[in-house]
């Protein structure tokens, strides 16, 4: 699909309304970071090859050895024995995933004389241009983009509810392989995974009640929101007020707006596991996955919270 010249404006990327709501994740997705970290250097087409095989093997895994993880392979074995994963293929999954991002490799190759024509649609950033073709060609290309029955179903009108969560499908990357459609628990992986496949510095991040994606290089530093028709950047300042504002206090405890660690990718995963579990009132296996959650974010009052709540109907 060629990319037509309303498809990125000058400020970034293609500018179009949100979606007037969005999933939230185990009600308040917290983002948990202890301190600068950097990944395990690995050949980004090779480091996915190796790791756990099963959602047992993850959680006996030391916290120090996730960094060796590849974060589709996480995620998807976090989805393991969920409702809407009987069908899962780990393997079969990550060589999709393998294939797409050869698909944005092409592409990028394909586009880049355009951002040498005019940088400055782009912020005169190559790497914004690059995570620009990213989204553009998972969207545009592939046809991974929101799941907007979400929306629409009500299943997200309760923030108390855990309703969103009933199909493991909608809020884990197996979504995208078997029906091309996710959600903000799903979709900002999608681009991490497809991006370090491609040696793109992509990380996770958390607001209140939303997951994005973060392009942080150390000296370029940008976030990447997907979540729309289209693709955008938007400042930290944005994130303090949608989809729900929080306080200074939150901010502290909750440590959003911060580059996650694989630990805490990974205690993200859990939560989401938890939430689906917690719908199947599958209290007993919820229970371990909080608690899997709070090893990577125990200052969280809403892990906390979720984790005493299950305890208590368990």
């Amino acid at each position: 699909m060629a990319r037509s010249p309303s498809s990125v404006s000058s400020s970034f990327a293609m500018k179009s309304h949100a979606l007037r709501k969005f999933a939230v994740i185990v009600l308040a997705m917290v983002g948990i970071a202890a301190g600068a970290f950097v990944l395990v250097k690995q050949s980004p087409r090779t480091a996915h090859q190796n790791g756990p095989s099963s959602y047992a093997e993850l959680m006996a895994l030391p916290e120090r050895e996730l960094a060796n993880v590849d974060i589709a392979r996480m995620n998807l074995l976090c989805a393991e024995g969920l409702p809407g994963a009987e069908n899962l293929d780990v393997k079969q999954c990550l060589a999709v995933l393998d294939q797409w991002a050869e698909v944005v490799r092409q592409a990028e190759r394909k586009y880049l004389p355009q951002f040498h024509r005019n940088p400055a649609r782009y912020d005169n950033s190559l790497a914004k241009f690059k995570a620009v073709n990213l989204a553009l060609t998972l969207k545009q290309d592939l046809g991974c983009d929101y799941n907007k029955e979400l929306v629409t179903s009500g299943v997200m009108a309760d923030i108390r509810s855990t309703q969103f969560f009933r199909d493991s499908s909608d809020v884990f990357l197996h979504g995208f392989i078997e029906k091309r459609k996710g959600s903000c628990a799903s979709l900002p992986v999608l681009m991490v995974a497809i991006g370090r496949r491609c040696g793109y510095p992509l990380y996770l991040a958390t607001s209140k009640g939303h997951l994005f994606c973060r392009w942080d290089a150390g000296s370029e530093r940008f976030n990447i929101e997907t979540a729309i028709e289209g693709v955008d950047s938007k400042p930290d300042s944005y994130y303090h007020r949608w989809p729900y504002p929080f306080d200074d206090e939150e901010l502290t405890t909750e440590k959003y707006l911060k580059s996650l660690s694989p630990s805490e990718e990974f205690g993200v995963f859990a939560q989401v596991r938890a939430a689906c579990l917690e719908e199947t009132r599958r209290l007993k296996e919820a229970t371990q996955a909080y608690e899997a959650a709070r090893r990577s974010f125990p200052e969280s009052k809403y892990v906390k919270a979720y984790l005493n709540n299950v305890r208590g109907n368990n």
